[in-house]
């Protein structure tokens, strides 16, 4: 596989989702994982973080909502891409828009969900990013 190949698709993929509303996150991971994806759960990004050096070199997505208590989504995307540059961040949140949201500057390797979100998006969005083109990972 040289630079820029999409990586093989083999196997179930794995998402990390990182969201702090009990109801949001059993959603997501329910919708993910009867799609065929797995899943780790997470409340906030210190647990996140924590997962995700455990299993950095077997996760392909991370889902974290952005306004979250100690540790925000952005704050954890920043933290993730010192380990994993081209680690996927779809970035979720219900205060923030696309436009505002990216101007301070998620890295190109992310992408952002507005809530309330439909299923259909969602899935658009992960699919879209998990078959993206990505460079391959530094751990």
């Amino acid at each position: 596989m040289t630079e820029g190949d999409a990586e093989p698709t083999k196997g179930p993929r794995t998402i990390l989702v990182v969201e702090d509303e009990e109801i949001v996150l059993t959603m997501v991971t329910r919708l993910l994982w009867d799609e065929g994806y797995r899943t780790l759960e997470a409340r906030d990004g210190a647990q996140a973080l924590h997962l995700a050096h455990l299993s950095i070199a077997h996760l392909d997505l991370v889902i974290t909502d952005v306004m979250m208590p100690a540790m925000d989504g952005r704050e954890l995307g920043r933290r993730l891409a010192q380990t994993c540059p081209d680690l996927p961040v779809l970035y979720i949140s219900g205060y923030f828009t696309g436009d505002v949201f990216h101007r301070d500057g998620p890295g190109p390797a992310s992408s952002f969900l507005h809530k309330p979100f439909t299923n259909d998006d969602l899935m658009a969005k992960v699919k879209g990013l998990l078959t993206a083109p990505r460079r391959a990972r530094r751990l």
